[in-house]
Order: structure tokens, then sequence, then C-alpha cells
């Protein structure tokens, strides 16, 4: 586009919908590569580790093919997705796997739901994730436990041997101390995970992707299961995604692809793109900053970035300023308040949709499908759309045609939604038709067998090998190794607490904690403590405090909760109203930044593990002229 871009961010809701591709479509109709969404401030880290590492074409083994389970910072049994992994419900399916034997070892500052479960609970400080990971890494390449085999076939000893001296510092003794935990703890979960067992693999999840070397930390949680040898095998039957399209699973390296290096950095920083994402911390930066590509024109789809995004005064200044901002969404959230426009569209159970997918991403345990019709009418006399109209609208409107995964729609006659359904199930193994027959005698979906779940073996070009130490790999590792030197994971000097995001049941980041239902549940998002924290600091339940970091502070409601460690001040995420606003509960964005303590290429920055210091607020009144302190 010209010097003015004009570009859609997508949130959790409006992903959920199997049509959202329908905004890649208008942004290729106007020429646009300015796309937004929660994928660059959740688990970025992820991917790029796949991008620096490689990855497996079959995939990790399942959770019926698992003896152990390795989880650093993820909470599934309240979040519900631990992708491919336990993502519906993870409650049943994790005591079911239990009864039959398998072993879980939890790494996190609480004690979550999840980790009631577990064999083995290691509870370190927050941030400490990749030491961890690193000295668990070095333990078992010491003591011989890694699957000699399989790393010599698809790692190598030159690589071997740079990963062998990267972790080398990482001793138990250095890493307990650091992270605190007990002596012999690391030992412990190592003989769990790799002696005693040889299936089933770690997981980090957002906890870890929010804190200090978030890409590090993935880094060396997949290369546990790497030298592990922790994946399907030819004749491991896989899970297919029965609404996206066919692919073949092989049993081989897929090479790193660093795909960023093909895509021209942007003007902000010299950030890139994740594949299609742009990253969502420098929005605020492209909205305030002139010049050729300055954004002024948002559309935001099913998202609240006001207060998802790290640093909320700067995103809320620059959303305030945008030129046209315009909210494809149901509810009055903060962002709508900021809003030129509101278009409000119909809930799940007013529109036919199908499961969440993604290509070239298995989301889902089993290969299960589903096609929910519409359930609701909307309220009588309401003028409400489905959420791909109002993209199919616009171009109309602005002489565009729009293709929708490869199909050029009808630019005069809108299409329906079970016509889009229809196409993005097109190079499936399942047609609508197919869907909605079987809705008949199974309206709870159903798995569907395909042939190509069975693993196929590599194939005879298949030479790629995990590049498990790359040289950018090692320099995270050597500042990992200056940070823990100099005490700069916290808290620090002028600080008492860190700062640990989490879950709450019944919420997922901004959606449903402005619903009555939850908030006569949960009026607020507490700041947690633990009992002995509250005595020590003279607080009670209840009482009023000011949470303060280096860049802001916030006051929040205390609450006790036992199966949190000393040092550590647990708050949900994506809760507040706008800055100056009341509620619910307060936004503990306020105390992060977007352009601080980011991560490289991903420019993800610091919203958990982040120094604190806490303080109980005391109001002071005056009543019949004399002044008297109370607690807030």
């Amino acid at each position: 586009m010209g010097p003015r871009e004009s570009p859609p961010s997508t949130g959790t809701a409006g992903l959920f919908a199997a049509t959202h591709r329908i905004q890649n479509a208008f942004l290729d109709a106007i020429g646009s590569s300015q796309y937004f969404s929660p994928a660059t401030i959740d688990q970025s880290a992820r991917l790029i580790s796949f991008e620096r590492q490689g990855g497996w074409g079959a995939g990790l083994q399942d959770i019926t093919q698992s003896e152990v389970l390795l989880f650093f910072g993820t909470n599934p049994l309240v979040s519900h997705f631990t992708a491919s992994l336990m993502s519906p419900d993870p409650t049943r399916t994790l005591k079911r796997e239990k009864a039959r034997g398998l072993k879980l070892i939890c790494v996190d500052p609480r004690r979550t739901e999840t980790a009631h479960h577990a064999d083995l609970f290691l509870q370190p400080l927050p941030g400490r994730d990749a030491a961890i990971a690193a000295a668990l890494v070095r333990q078992i390449l010491q003591e011989g436990w890694e699957d000699k085999e399989f790393v010599a076939q698809h790692v190598g000893g030159d690589r071997l041997a740079d990963l062998k001296a990267a972790v080398e510092p990482f001793t138990s003794e250095v890493v307990e101390r650091c992270a605190d935990l007990a002596p012999g703890q690391i030992r412990a979960v190592a003989e769990l995970f790799a002696r005693d067992c040889k299936t089933g693999a770690a997981y980090a999840a957002t906890g870890p992707s929010m804190a200090p070397f978030s890409n590090l930390t993935f880094h060396l949680v997949d290369t546990l299961n790497i030298i592990g040898g922790r994946f399907r095998r030819a004749g491991d039957k896989a899970v297919i995604d029965p609404i996206g399209p066919v692919l073949a699973f092989h049993a081989e390296v897929v090479p790193p692809p660093r795909s960023w290096h093909a895509i021209p950095d942007s003007r902000i920083r010299g950030a890139g793109r994740l594949g299609e994402d742009r990253l969502s911390s420098t929005l605020p930066e492209e909205i305030m900053t002139p010049g050729e590509g300055q954004i002024r024109a948002l559309i935001v789809d099913g998202g609240n970035p006001a207060v998802c995004l790290p640093d909320q005064r700067k995103a809320v200044e620059a959303l305030a300023s945008l030129d046209l901002l315009v909210t494809i969404e149901p509810y009055m959230t903060p962002t709508a308040q900021l809003a030129h426009y509101i278009l409000p569209v119909r809930l799940m159970y007013e529109r036919p949709d199908l499961p969440l997918s993604y290509a070239g991403f298995v989301i889902l345990p089993t290969s299960w499908a589903q096609y929910t019709p519409a359930v609701l009418d909307p309220p009588p006399h309401s003028d409400l759309v489905d959420g791909w109209y109002v993209w199919w609208a616009l171009a109309k409107r602005l002489g565009l045609r729009l293709e929708f995964q490869g199909v050029a729609l009808d630019m005069e006659t809108a299409p329906t939604t079970d016509e889009l359904l229809q196409i993005r199930l097109a190079r499936g193994p399942v047609s609508l038709e197919q869907l909605k027959e079987d809705l008949r005698t199974t309206p709870a979906g159903r798995v569907y067998d395909h042939p190509s779940e069975v693993v196929q073996p590599a194939r005879p070009s298949a030479d790629a090998r995990f590049d498990v130490m790359p040289q950018d790999v090692a320099e995270d590792v050597g500042q990992l190794i200056e940070a823990i030197q100099q005490g700069e994971l916290g808290p620090g000097p002028g600080f008492t607490h860190l700062l640990s995001t989490r879950r709450m049941n019944q919420v997922m980041n901004a959606t449903g904690n402005t619903l009555d239902a939850t908030l006569r549940r949960v009026p607020y998002n507490p700041a947690y403590l633990s009992p002995e924290e509250l005595v020590a600091l003279k607080l009670a339940p209840g009482d009023r405090i000011e949470i303060a970091s280096a860049h802001g502070s916030v006051e929040a409601i205390v609450q006790p909760d036992e199966r949190l460690r000393r040092g550590v001040v647990s708050i949900a995420h994506a809760w507040g109203g706008l800055p100056g606003q009341s509620g619910p509960g307060v936004n503990v964005n306020m105390l992060t930044s977007c352009d601080s303590d980011v991560q490289p290429i991903n420019a993800m920055p610091r919203m958990s593990a982040v120094p604190v210091t806490i303080r109980k607020v005391i109001r002071t009144v005056t009543v019949d002229q004399a002044e008297t302190a109370v607690p807030a």
C-alpha cells in the first residue's frame, strides 16, 4: 500500500471462527502484509525453536504412547490447551492415563491444578525455565541416558558436541541455587524422564513464553525431546486434521527454515515477521511513528488489544490516535470504547461453524471433526451478520475481489456461511455434506480415520539433521549464563518479588471476564500471594496493595494461594479497563514494556517473571476534621 496502512488485528475470538482466513483474503486484495494476531505475544517462541532447530515430520508421541510427560509452566486442566496432547476434556484424559501408569513431572512456581497430579513437582522462582532445561539436557547427556541411535542419525556428533559444550556450565548445583530448588531435584527429574521412561515428551506453554529467555526455553525443551527421540516413528498412527488439507507424515527431520531471513525487516526496531504475522508488540509504534507505511486505520476482529498488548498506556494512546478504528465485536470491550465504529456480529451459537484448525498445525489429540449449525436465532429486530461478511462487504464497496482459500468469491451476491465452510473443507478428507450427514447420528462429532494417519518412513532424499545448538542460540546461552552470574533474573536491587501471570478458570485471555456469570464468581482478578507471605507483609485477604515495576504500577486486591511459592505474586492477565477506569480487575500490562527487555527475532516482551515491589495501600480520610489512616 501507500504511506498509510490499514491492516486488521485479529484476537482470540476472531481466530476461532473457521472463516477467519477471509481477513487474509482482504489483506491480499488491498496489497497489505500488515496482519497482527495474539500468536506473537503468546507462544511465538515455539515457532522460533522450530525455525532455528528444525522439527520432526511425524510429530511428538501422543499421550497414549507416553510413559512420562514433562510440563514447564503449562496448566492444561485450566487452559484446556496443550495443543495436540490433551486439549478437550483434559481432567478426564489425565486421570485415565495416570491410572494406566503415566508419570507426570511439572515445573511451575505454583502447584497448579495439573501439578496436583504430578509424580515429581519442581517449584522454582519464575524465569528459570531455560536454566532448568539446560541442566536437564546436561545431566541426561552426562549420564548417557539419551537415545543414542536416534541422536547419531538425526543430530550427529559435531552438533551434539556443540550442545554439550553450551550446556556444560549448567550443573545441577548451579541451577538449583539459581532457581531456589532443593538439592537433587534436577537429577530426580532427569532420572524419571530419561533413564526410567523412554516415551513421552516435554512441553512448554504460555507462562515460559512470556518470561525472560523464552526463545531459549522453548529451544531447550524441544532439545530434550530430540535427544530422547520422543517422536512418532514409521508405522505409528498420527493425528490428521479433518478440516485442513491432507498431509503425509514422514519419520524425518524437517530442516530449520529460518524464514525471517527472507522477509524484509519492518521499519520498527528492525522487527520482521513470523509466517503471516507482524509482531504485535510493535503495533503501537507502527501506529505512532510517522513515515512511509505508518498505520492510521485499524480493523480489530474479535480482539482486545487495549488490554492484551504490553505497555497498556502506550497501546491505548496509539489506538486512540488512529484516524479510524473499527472493532468487529459483540461486547463493549475497552478496545471497542476507543473505536469510531463497532460492528456487532453473531455469537458462536448463532452461526454455523467448524472446529479450530490451522494449516500445518495439529491442534487436537484425535482426528475429530464436527459441523455445528446455528442453534439460536439472533435477538428479534437485530441487524447482525457473521463476522466474515464484514470483510466481504468492505471489499465489495471498495471494488475489490476476494479469493478465499484459492476460490474467487462472487462479489455481487454474498456467499452463505455454509458455502465458505464448504470451501474451507475442499482440500480436506471430509466434506461438508459428510459432516452434516454424520450430525444426524453423532451430533457430538466423530473421529475420521484416513490412510494418511500412518507415519511413513523417511523419504530417500531426507538427509536433514536437527541443529540443536546453532550460533545464535549459543549466544542466547551465553547471555543466560551472564544473567545468572550477575543476578539479573530478578527480583534484583530495589524489588522484592517476581510477578507471574496465570490463567483463571472459565476465562480465556480477555474473553469471558466481563460476563455477568463470571463476575458473580470472580468479580476481579486477585493478586495472589502465599499465606506465609501475607503474614510476613502484615496483609489480610481483601487488602489493597500496590504492585510496582520499573515501568508502572497497579493497585490490586490481595488473596492467599497456598499453592504459590514465596517470592512470587501471581495475577491473571488481560483484565481491567482503560487506564483511569475501574475494572473489572486490574491490567498487569501497566507493568510491562513493549520495547525493552524483548527477545530477538520475535520481539517478544517480558510479560511474566517481572521484578516488582509490593506495599499495602493506606488511604487518608478526614473525619470530623481529624485525619485518619485506614486500609484502602
